[in-house]
């Protein structure tokens, strides 16, 4: 039996969090320093699968799946490809020196790091689920402290109206996502979540071209894609700096990744159709949000803007739907 790696680096940050909230409030430096051990543990880790997964093997590696709801056809199914390697090895990346840039904060640390961590088990879980179920579960971990986070810990002068503001786009994205995953589901007729078997049903041409915009779309939100964008570039503003740092170099990420694996991955015929549009609105992304980040005076603010820019470039890669477009 392989050692389960993947499921270490995914429930890490979140135990390490409970362990944190267990430590008593005044003994700041114990938090820091654990949080601090947490997360190089869970970097080390990212390290060593980046490394160890085989690319001229190719496929899904370090693959674990165990059964959880057998009736609804919901499986803890997790594993590595060469798309999500690299995702993974990013977020600990960012989970690392996010914690090492939040050394100063004073103001309740131990439930600041807490919530950090379980943002990071979202984003860990979603990049290696291939449960669409629990990547839906994953999903919405991510985004559930990010409202807390902001709000609690946030530029005082827009925290709130930040917060609820990305809380509303990124609920109703996923929302609307999950409408459509919930499509699949039951017009399969595999009665499983599971996601390389959903890739080999049999959905029409016209179911696709129905349901595709519905997935890939409410994922594309947390992505950036205009006009759903609105909330980035005030979520970069208000938040506090790792907050910030998880929302340029992984949340959005998250989005565009869960757009690939749902939507072009498992209603490729919808994906072809609609292609042209989507490249139509990642050009508005690409330029606009550049031409609006050179005017900013707010330095928070130019990476907000910056960063929808750069994920209209991701997108358009996706939408090319070749080999080229997908690797970069």
């Amino acid at each position: 039996m392989q050692f389960p790696i993947i499921s270490v680096i995914v429930f890490l940050p979140v135990i390490a969090g409970v362990l944190i909230l267990l430590i008593p409030s005044g003994r700041k430096t114990e938090i820091r320093v654990t949080a601090l051990a947490a997360a190089a543990f869970a970097l080390g880790l990212s390290i060593w699968l980046y490394f160890s997964y085989d690319a001229v093997a190719g496929g899904y590696q370090f693959v674990e799946q165990y059964t959880w709801l057998e009736s609804l056809g919901i499986s803890y199914y997790v594993g590595v490809d060469g798309i999500n390697a690299p995702l993974v090895l990013l977020t600990g990346v960012v989970m690392f020196t996010g914690v090492l840039i939040s050394w100063g904060i004073d103001d309740r640390p131990r439930e600041f790091f807490a919530f950090l961590f379980i943002l990071a088990t979202g984003v860990f879980g979603v990049f290696v689920a291939l449960d669409m179920f629990m990547l839906f579960f994953f999903y919405e971990i991510a985004v559930f402290p990010m409202y807390l986070l902001i709000a609690i810990w946030g530029w005082k002068v827009t925290r709130e109206y930040a917060a609820m503001k990305l809380t509303l786009y990124l609920f109703i994205g996923s929302v609307i996502a999950l409408v459509g995953a919930l499509a699949m589901y039951f017009t399969s007729g595999l009665g499983t979540f599971d996601m390389l078997a959903l890739e080999g049903a049999d959905f029409s041409v016209g179911f696709q071209k129905f349901w595709f915009p519905f997935v890939f779309l409410g994922f594309a939100v947390l992505g950036g894609i205009w006009p759903f964008h609105n909330w980035s570039p005030d979520g970069h503003v208000a938040a506090p700096t790792a907050v910030s740092m998880f929302h340029a170099g992984v949340l959005m990420k998250l989005g565009a990744f869960a757009s690939l694996r749902v939507g072009i991955m498992l209603l490729p015929e919808g994906a072809k159709f609609w292609m042209p549009w989507i490249i139509l609105l990642t050009v508005v992304n690409v330029v606009y949000g550049a031409y609006i980040a050179m005017v900013q005076t707010d330095f928070k603010y130019v990476i907000g803007f910056s960063s929808v820019s750069h994920m209209g470039l991701v997108a358009m890669g996706f939408a090319t739907l070749n080999r080229a477009g997908m690797i970069g």
